[in-house]
This record gives structure tokens, sequence and C-alpha cells, in this order.
């Protein structure tokens, strides 16, 4: 599955796309429970970074090439797009 990462407002980086792991319901409710379990405070470099080495097929080789501000919009993402209605 394919993932479209878009910035938020504020955020100066180009659309586009990362391929995601199959998210199954204990993956969905692992994520869910890191995202919603997480203070302001939790949420570091480190938090969005280990999110998207679980939740992507990217290497840390490949997210070290990403900003900070496109690895916190990948996790972002990945949220969205797990937790979405199935059709």
């Amino acid at each position: 599955m394919v993932v479209k990462v878009k910035p938020s407002e504020g955020q100066d980086f180009k659309a586009f796309e990362v391929e995601m792991v199959k998210i199954d319901w204990k993956k969905r409710c692992e994520l869910n429970d890191k995202m919603m379990g997480a203070d302001v405070n939790t949420q570091t470099f480190s938090f969005w970074g280990a999110i998207c080495l679980e939740y992507t097929k990217l290497s840390e080789e490949e997210l070290n090439e990403y900003s900070t501000d496109e690895i916190a919009a990948i996790s972002q993402a990945i949220f969205e797009v797990a937790n979405r209605k199935k059709k």
C-alpha cells in the first residue's frame, strides 16, 4: 500500500509517497496505542522515526534522507490511513 504524504500548513516540502507495510488488526491497535497514548513530551524525533521504520518499507538509511517535518508527516499519514473507514 502506498501512502501520500502532504505538507501541513507551515511545512515546506513537496508531497510524496512512501510504501507502507500491511497493517493488520494487531499492528493497527499497536499504532493507535502509541499515537493516542503519547503526550506532547513523548512525541520526539525518535518517536516519529520509530513509527516510520515499523510501518513503512523504508530503511534507516532511506529515512535519514528525509527532513524532520517529512518524517513527522509520514507518521501522521500512516496514522490517518490505518484508521480510515475500510471499504
